[in-house]
């Protein structure tokens, strides 16, 4: 499967974000509110050609870095054996993206709207990276990248099947909740914890089953 064929989801993704930017173009003020804090109160605009070009810009930037690192990254850490799980996960970047990209022009200066857009982008994208993530292999520049998982395969496989979990329930945990009631806390919660856990995870890991070499499989 050649680099076009792989990247196809997420191809389509960047697609469906320029096709949204011409159309609603000509229908943006010349500002467009792009920033809020958690009191719901714009804190900053964007001219609606930023606005417009800045996130498909990102997602194709994302898309030639992480492509090229695969290619130039040593054989031991260049995950032959999960390169669908990265496109997968480039594709849930994608899809953030696209929800992003949505929030910040549909929202109009109102919040609760972007939070709306937003939080179904976020459910989306811990549901379909959440069902790849505990197949990726140690690398450099994808995933759970700390000192334990980085020198365990065990301790990465560990960490990384549980975080892929967690993502699961808390994407779909989100998109419930987000149906009846938007709050921004209650996002933050459901998006920082399935990151969380397993950063706290990895490090007991390492004490509970590999210092002491009690049990439980060590690097190979």
């Amino acid at each position: 499967m050649n680099l076009i064929q792989r990247n196809l989801p997420s191809l389509f993704a960047l697609v469906a974000m320029v096709v949204f930017s011409m159309v609603v173009f000509d229908s943006l003020p010349l500002q467009v509110p792009s920033d809020y804090n958690l009191n719901g109160e714009v804190t900053g605009t964007q001219s609606r050609e930023v606005v417009v070009s800045l996130a498909p810009a990102i997602f194709l930037a994302v898309l030639v870095v992480v492509n090229g690192l695969l290619r130039i990254s040593p054989s031991k850490f260049s995950m032959p054996n999960s390169r669908r799980a990265v496109d997968v996960i480039l594709f849930g970047v994608g899809v953030l993206m696209f929800f992003i990209h949505v929030a910040i022009i549909e929202a109009a200066g109102d919040a609760d709207r972007f939070l709306y857009f937003f939080s179904y982008g976020m459910a989306a994208f811990l549901l379909i990276t959440g069902n790849v993530f505990g197949k990726t292999e140690r690398n450099f520049f994808v995933g759970i990248r700390l000192p334990w998982t980085l020198a365990s395969t065990a301790n990465w496989k560990a960490t990384h099947r549980l975080a892929g979990k967690l993502m699961v329930v808390f994407g779909l945990a989100l998109a419930v909740l987000n149906t009846f009631y938007v709050n921004p806390w209650l996002l933050l919660a459901l998006c920082i914890g399935p990151l969380l856990l397993p950063v706290l995870y990895s490090p007991w890991y390492y004490f509970r089953y590999e210092k002491s070499a009690e049990s439980g499989p060590g690097d190979q």
